[in-house]
This record gives structure tokens, C-alpha cells and sequence, in this order.
């Protein structure tokens, strides 16, 4: 059972947020609030977002902070993570890649125009943690514009699902996943973001969701 916790902790790793138990209270499709496709975001240094991780399988949930503290040439930003002083960086289409890794580590999910409908694949590699390395491979489909509720407020936020398998990069194990993902332009992040993995498809699935409970961002 044990063995079973620690696999399933490891696959939980959720792709845009961080490198949240309840589901949006509210799935109404309003596709006049938000028009589509949806310009990147433009970040200003101070722009700052806090966001919290809860984990059903272990009953545990933690807050955690990023704040903008340098804007590049090509859009993308730095950002320095609280509690702890971690670093990580925000593509101009705000995924979020792990200070030091490779573009393919998770978080490369959202593309920009994102246009209702639209299709693709993300194959990414992620570091669980505790330490396991893990290749993700889901199809991505933009379902339209909803009405989302977060601790942060409420927003209109384009919804992304997806749906794949996860494996270890050595060893045996593996299983299907589902991950659904909710972006708000006027927040230029991803709001919500609730994640599903079982192990070969048995037992009790990891599942962990995160959501903003607090943000300031400039125009």
C-alpha cells in the first residue's frame, strides 16, 4: 500500500502551476465574455499570483507564491517562488518551466491563438517529489470559454482538457491521466487546474487540483 502511495504521489504532478478538492461550481459556456483566439499575456515585473496545491490522496494542501521579478526580450518572465526563495520560469504563453530544465518539462500546455476546438499533443518529462523522473504524452483539446469560481474570485477562463498516460522514465508502472485546465486572460495564468492518475488504471486515483486564492497583476 505503501508502495502504491508513493507511485501515485509521484504521477500527480501537475503540468502549468507548479514545477487544487473542488471542481469550478460553475461550467456555464459564455463564449461572449472572453472572445477567442486570446492574444499571450504581457508581464510586468511585480506581477504576482498565490495559488493553493491540495492533494486528496494525502489529505494535505500547501500556498505557495510567484512573483514576476525580471521580463525578457521574448516575453517571457522570471519568477521567484514563496515560501523558500525557488526560481522558476513563465513562457510568454504562460506555461511554467522548473529553473534549469528543458522545454519539454511539463508545464508546456497552453499555445497561443487558442482557438475553441483546436487540438494538439503534449509530451512532456516531469521530476516528481521524490525525485522519480516521469514522461507524460496526453491530447490537449480547447472546449470553449467558462464561468470559473476560485478563493480568487470569478472569472471567465478558456478550458483545456486533456487526456493520456504517464510512465516512469525507468521501471516498470504507468497508467492513464486526465487533466483539465482553466486560463484567465484579465489574470494571464492559469486559475485552476485539477489533475487524475491512476496507476495501470487500478485503485484509488492521485488526484490533485490547484487554485488562486490571491493575485495582483498590472495592465
Amino acid at each position: 500500500m505503501r508502495s502504491y502511495a508513493r507511485r501515485a504521489a509521484a504521477i500527480g504532478v501537475v503540468c502549468v502551476l507548479a514545477a487544487g478538492p473542488l471542481a469550478p461550481s460553475s461550467f456555464a459556456l459564455d463564449t461572449a465574455a472572453v472572445a477567442l483566439p486570446q492574444d499571450a499575456p504581457h508581464y510586468k515585473v511585480g506581477d504576482n499570483w498565490t495559488f493553493e496545491r491540495s492533494d486528496a490522496l494525502s489529505g494535505k494542501s500547501r500556498t505557495f507564491t510567484q512573483t514576476v521579478t525580471s521580463v525578457h526580450a521574448d516575453g517571457s518572465a522570471s519568477l521567484l517562488i514563496g515560501p523558500g526563495g525557488g526560481r522558476l520560469e513563465l513562457t510568454s504563453e504562460a506555461n511554467v518551466v522548473p529553473n534549469g530544465a528543458d522545454t519539454r518539462a511539463c508545464g508546456i500546455v497552453l499555445h497561443f491563438p487558442l482557438r475553441v476546438g483546436e487540438r494538439y499533443e503534449a509530451d512532456c518529462t516531469a521530476t516528481a517529489p521524490s525525485g522519480m523522473r516521469v514522461q507524460r504524452r496526453a491530447q490537449c483539446e480547447v472546449d470553449g470559454v467558462e464561468t470559473v469560481k476560485t478563493k480568487a474570485g470569478t472569472f471567465s477562463a478558456v478550458k483545456i482538457t486533456m487526456s493520456g498516460v504517464w510512465q516512469p522514465q525507468y521501471g516498470p508502472g504507468g497508467g492513464p491521466m486526465e487533466e483539465t485546465l482553466w486560463y484567465a486572460p484579465s489574470v494571464k495564468r492559469v486559475v485552476r487546474e485539477a489533475f487524475q492518475g491512476r496507476l495501470a488504471g487500478r485503485g484509488a486515483p492521485a488526484t490533485n487540483e490547484i487554485e488562486l486564492v490571491q493575485y495582483a497583476v498590472k495592465p
